[in-house]
């Protein structure tokens, strides 16, 4: 029992010697810096965008999915509004049209028939020779045949409507920046990826976080770079700031990036020497000081 009380004195004597060697190297210790965050008014504001045209892309697409039989741009023109860019198959649209014509022409045919019947049993019933039946019949009947006129013209009518729409044409003024497309190969209905139009001016959509929405204002300068070379692409300047906050519609690189972080959109004028700058290219603008 008396070896037990013993171990018991010298485990609590190295414990309080222990206890009293810590608060004292505490105590002698200096006081831990807190570090202060960073100035972000100090602070060189870079922040993720894309290049596009001013005004934002057009896309140009098929209303049927149709082979392309002609071509008459290239990416890189310029064009104006309503000027053909492509045609696309229209072979069995002529052939609905050829038939929706000679529809036509054979219920014309009908109809003059049908009105001479008409007439012929109008007199003789005007003389008391005829029934009043059989001339509302005859009557009806010109009726019908002019109705049946009229759906065959606006059916033809609808067939043109088709056929004009494969001849694709430009919607504005302005440059092409995509032509993807092939003699002899299958455009699909709707594809808006083919071909892309747009002002030949270009704009930065920036997605400007919030902590730097404040240094950003109208008439602020960004230096803009390419996001994967760091090359200097040109200057912008901001003409526009989205009034909400939101996502972006994107995702960079930026390992650290935050899912749920939101964003306000600004539109830079961009003002670049270089002529080959393409839509859709990734880039920092990083706000000029002063």
């Amino acid at each position: 029992m008396k070896k037990f009380l013993s171990l018991a004195v010298i485990i609590g004597a190295v414990l309080a010697i222990s206890l009293f060697m810590v608060r004292a190297f505490v105590k002698s210790a200096p006081p831990m810096k807190v570090a202060e965050p960073p100035a972000l008014n100090e602070s060189p504001a870079r922040v993720y965008g894309t290049i596009e045209p001013a005004g934002r892309e057009v896309f140009v697409s098929p209303p049927q999915t149709k082979e392309v039989v002609r071509i008459f741009v290239k990416e890189g023109d310029t064009v104006k509004e309503g000027q053909a860019l492509c045609v696309l198959d229209s072979e069995v649209e002529l052939a609905q049209l050829q038939a929706a014509r000679a529809r036509i022409e054979a219920a014309k045919k009908v109809l003059a028939i049908s009105q001479d019947d008409m007439k012929r049993k109008k007199d003789l019933y005007a003389k008391k020779v005829d029934s009043e039946f059989r001339y509302t019949q005859a009557r009806l009947q010109v009726e019908l045949e002019q109705s049946n006129i009229a759906v065959a013209l606006k059916e033809a009518a609808l067939v043109r409507s088709r056929i004009e729409q494969l001849e694709l044409k430009s919607p504005i003024d302005g440059k092409v920046y995509k032509c993807d497309v092939r003699l002899g190969e299958t455009l699909s209905a709707g594809d808006n990826t083919r071909i892309i139009l747009g002002s030949p001016d270009l704009w930065v959509r920036l997605f400007v976080e919030a902590y730097w929405k404040d240094r950003v204002t109208l008439g602020s300068e960004f230096s803009i770079y390419n996001s994967e070379t760091d090359e200097q692409i040109g200057v912008g300047k901001v003409i526009f700031k989205a009034p909400y906050m939101g996502r972006r519609n994107f995702r960079t690189e930026d390992s650290q990036e935050r899912f749920d972080t939101k964003f306000q959109e600004v539109v830079l004028e961009l003002m670049s020497s270089k002529e080959d700058v393409p839509i859709g290219l990734s880039v920092i603008a990083e706000l000029k000081q002063g």
